[in-house]
């Protein structure tokens, strides 16, 4: 996998994602993968990255049939924990018969789905989690929460 680096803007260089086996953890069977942790900036930047690297990731995988909901929704939840919660993102991708996504951050605020009026900016992300995943929820960590999806 190839990524294109932005010179003269440090902030826009994409994450390194390893190739290969060495990125794997756990059983790599293709019915068992994980990819990451990576940490995100905490910059507009990230929902950029975490879409590269689920664009890397699930063609590594052929899983390509998820990318498009996948990349919407990962850039929505990163772009959740960038407006809401700040500190140190993290993104991990499962799949296990089932595609996960995970953005972790620092807040231990969960998430809310509401519906937005017409002419509201913003509100929007959950629900478009909500109506285009198999799955979604919240898991409390040690130093924050974990929101995932999943895609079937």
């Amino acid at each position: 996998m190839h990524h294109a680096q932005h010179p003269g803007h440090p902030e826009d260089a994409l994450p390194h994602i390893p190739e290969g086996p060495p990125w794997l953890v756990g059983n790599p069977s293709p019915d068992s993968r994980t990819a990451g942790p990576w940490q995100l900036p905490s910059s507009p930047a990230a929902c950029r990255r975490a879409r590269v690297a689920v664009r890397g990731i699930l063609a590594d995988w052929d899983l390509e049939h998820h990318t498009h909901t996948a990349e919407l929704l990962v850039s929505e939840l990163v772009g959740n924990a960038l407006l809401h919660a700040g500190g140190p993102l993290h993104l991990r991708v499962e799949h296990r018969n089932i595609l996960r996504c995970h953005v972790t951050d620092s807040s231990t605020r969960p998430p809310l789905l509401r519906s937005a009026a017409p002419d509201d900016e913003n509100g929007r992300g959950l629900e478009l989690v909500h109506l285009l995943s198999h799955n979604w929820g919240v898991e409390q960590t040690a130093r924050g929460k974990s929101v995932w999806f999943e895609l079937g």
